[in-house]
């Protein structure tokens, strides 16, 4: 028995050398084989090696030896090709609702589904340059409760953060309790949003007013039981609705300087990246400015128009003549 069993552990063993350890440009010889096994406890002579490594091609592992002088062992098909590691690493780079604790952990999963070598060649060919992120590690247990949500035909409720100049991260309207019956979740630009209608909180004439929040802005979510869930309003598409509220497709990209009041910094931040620099007002101490990279389109001059005097473009003066420029069609129309 205990010769079968330390035959068993050490077929797993070897298996996990050739699994983390080997690819078509990292092969391991029968002798480097050996003193990884015996590195590991498992004293192996080559003739038994050979028997192991047969047992695992019986089994339809995928082992193969090159045909060089000194024929080394390796495994190369696996479940991910290294091309498509790189795109589901980038995936989670770019999404900003993720802490970078939490990329962090999601990367390195996914760099053991490879070879050590291709592993390492990926830290070497993917560079990420001013990628945002989350300061929220409670997004995967949000996304759990709102799919269980939607599963089982119920709101969810939650409180919401927001930014105050000064201040920092605060709860909105001082911790209250928002119930929000979700439609979909969507990711875009990095972050995951909650689509929904709030009817039990909203005025007569916007119950069906159409809401999105970021999900790792959303604190203590839970489903509410006792509230069965409404159906979209008629006519209701995610597509269209994204398309409306996000989207700044086919315009030219310009540095603008951005001035608004202080109280909509958390729109500020809905809408670019949590590190960008802020900068009171140097004429108005109820105002601030920030220079941000933007779109330049008419979906960017709606959005900074919805608030109604709150965002304004300061600069540079051929991007102010040109969304002053739009304003007057909108009024003219």
């Amino acid at each position: 028995m205990a010769n079968r069993e330390n035959g068993r552990g050490r077929l797993l063993c070897l298996l996990d050398i050739l699994q983390k350890e080997t690819d078509a440009e990292h092969g391991l010889s029968i002798q480097d084989l050996i003193g990884r096994l015996e590195k590991a406890g498992f004293p192996v002579n080559r003739k038994t090696l050979y028997d192991d490594l047969r047992a695992l091609e019986d089994s339809s592992i995928p082992v193969e030896k090159s045909s060089t002088r000194t024929p080394r062992y390796y495994i190369e098909d696996r479940d991910f090709e290294l091309e498509e590691l790189m795109i589901l690493i980038d995936a989670v780079e770019s999404a900003g609702f993720m802490t970078e604790k939490k990329k962090a952990g999601v990367i390195k999963k996914l760099k053991s589904l490879t070879s050590s070598g291709y592993a390492a060649e990926l830290n070497e060919q993917i560079h990420y340059i001013g990628r945002h992120h989350s300061t929220n590690n409670d997004f995967i247990y949000t996304v759990g409760t709102i799919r269980r949500a939607l599963a089982s035909k119920h709101p969810v409720t939650f409180q919401y953060i927001e930014y105050k100049y000064g201040e920092g991260e605060v709860l909105k309207h001082d911790g209250m309790k928002y119930i929000l019956h979700p439609f979909a979740m969507v990711w875009n630009n990095g972050f995951y949003y909650c689509i929904g209608v709030r009817p039990e909180q909203s005025p007569e004439g916007e119950k069906d007013k159409i809401r999105h929040f970021r999900i790792d802005r959303m604190k203590k979510v839970s489903v509410d039981e006792k509230i069965p869930l409404v159906k979209p309003p008629k006519g209701f598409s995610v597509a269209k609705h994204m398309e409306e509220s996000f989207s700044m497709f086919g315009a030219e990209t310009a540095t603008v300087l951005i001035r608004f009041r202080k109280d909509l910094l958390t729109q500020f931040y809905d809408r670019f990246e949590q590190d960008v620099a802020v900068h009171p007002d140097p004429k108005d101490p109820d105002y601030l400015q920030a220079n941000v990279s933007v779109n330049v389109s008419p979906t960017f001059f709606a959005w900074i128009s919805q608030y109604e005097g709150g965002f304004t473009v300061a600069g540079p003066k051929r991007i102010r003549d040109m969304y002053h420029d739009h304003l007057r069609k909108a009024l003219e129309s």
